[in-house]
């Protein structure tokens, strides 16, 4: 993470009220112990007890540090799912650079150059084709013909459409394509304008999310998962980002309930995203615990 990001996002959790009561804790518990150790170093030594009484302040240092280090920014927030094999984690963390078989969304006519915008934008899909295709649309669009010929997906002509793609697939159509070694679930949620300005609703999100583990869990590689918060960026979700992330995670405890297709899913959340929208992480991982602790599954 770049160090500006860092700094930005130790900004965002010092000005919450419950980081401070938590510091405060942590505070008081690291001055507990240390005095719990000198009574017990001083017991046993009248030297260390003269030593441990004249360093007042290193006793106030220290218990400091402690507290800073225990209150830091926690960069990776991790649950197991009740009765499955199955972690889920919240890493800060740009998706790219998270370990796993990546989510990459996608629209519904699978558009991936509009006069060079797509390519360029600061997107999940624009990183993807910049990443792995060397922003090469040819290559990329050759790449998905042959993955949705594969998949043999009914789909839409749109004879009005006057630039772009013509063929318009169901919300939810998903293909996989591997690239450097890396794999990745191409999921259609949101559907493209005629000025390629891509849009998507939260009806749209749901159904998509239920179609990707669904894919996934017939035709994927049981590898790990990595999803960032779909529809937040270019989707244009008004929602905000905890109910997408709860959305997400729903789901997909949802989709367990035949068994385990993944051994971990992880939710990327762009660092500059917690602090630009005030995601209160705090708050999702009160989510992610109660929600993996309380899991139900269908029989």
């Amino acid at each position: 993470m770049k160090l500006r990001n860092y700094y930005s996002l130790v900004k965002h959790y010092i000005s919450s009220r419950d980081w401070w009561l938590g510091f405060g804790k942590h505070l008081l518990a690291s001055f507990g112990a240390i005095w719990l150790l000198t009574e017990i170093v001083s017991f046993f030594s009248g030297d260390a007890e003269l030593f441990l009484t004249t360093k007042g302040e290193w006793f106030f240092a220290v218990g400091f540090l402690v507290a800073c280090y225990l209150s830091r920014p926690k960069m990776l927030i991790g649950h197991q799912l009740k009765d499955r094999d199955i972690t889920i984690e919240i890493h800060i963390a740009n998706a790219f650079e998270v370990p796993g078989d990546l989510v990459v969304p996608i629209n519904t006519t699978f558009d991936t150059d509009f006069d060079g915008r797509i390519p360029k934008a600061n997107s999940i899909q624009g990183e993807f084709t910049r990443r792995y295709y060397e922003s090469a649309v040819d290559h990329l669009d050759l790449d998905i013909d042959k993955a949705l010929a594969k998949e043999n997906y009914q789909y839409e002509e749109l004879p009005k459409k006057n630039r772009g793609k013509k063929r318009q697939y169901p919300i939810g159509t998903v293909i996989q394509l591997k690239r450097k070694e890396r794999l990745f679930y191409l999921v259609a949620n949101s559907h493209i304008n005629k000025d390629g300005v891509a849009s998507t609703t939260i009806e749209n999100l749901r159904e998509s999310l239920a179609e990707l583990w669904y894919y996934i869990s017939q035709k994927g590689s049981k590898g790990d998962i990595v999803i960032p918060l779909l529809g937040t960026g270019k989707g244009r979700l008004g929602e905000k980002r905890e109910d997408i992330f709860l959305e997400i995670i729903r789901s997909f405890i949802a989709s367990c309930s035949s068994g385990a297709y993944c051994d971990k899913l992880v939710v990327a959340i762009y660092a500059p995203d917690v602090t630009n929208h005030k995601i209160d992480l705090n708050y999702l991982q009160v989510l992610l615990k109660y929600s993996c602790k309380y899991a139900r599954f269908e029989a």
